[in-house]
């Protein structure tokens, strides 16, 4: 599946690499251009409670086969957004077709507590 009007995202795959003093995890991070892509806007919701803090969701839509993990990162227009959770895939069982690899990424912006 080819979208016409689909727009180059920037998958930010990241592997353990180490550890720090403390026995956590590093990571170290390679970028990758990934075209065509859809990008749809899913919600945003803002906490003023003791805070001021925005937190943006977007839908992702890449091609099928694309390997992302819940660690990785996407770049969209400028902006880190996290990858949140598992992706999804789907294959039909009736056509054999597949459909685009579907992600819910996060960005939060100002401070909390």
């Amino acid at each position: 599946m080819t979208f016409p009007y689909g727009q180059t995202v920037t998958l930010i795959s990241r592997v353990v690499s180490g550890t720090d003093a403390y026995g956590n995890d590093t990571y170290s991070e390679t970028s990758t251009d990934i075209s065509p892509c859809v990008v749809q806007p899913a919600s945003s919701t803002e906490t003023i409670q003791w805070t001021d803090e925005v937190a943006t969701d977007l839908t992702v839509f890449m091609p099928y086969g694309t390997d992302v993990e819940a660690v990785d990162a996407v770049e969209i227009n400028g902006d880190r957004y996290e990858v949140q959770g598992d992706v999804s895939s789907w294959v039909s069982p009736f056509s054999g077709h597949t459909s685009p690899i579907q992600m819910r990424v996060r960005k939060v912006s100002g401070a909390s507590v």
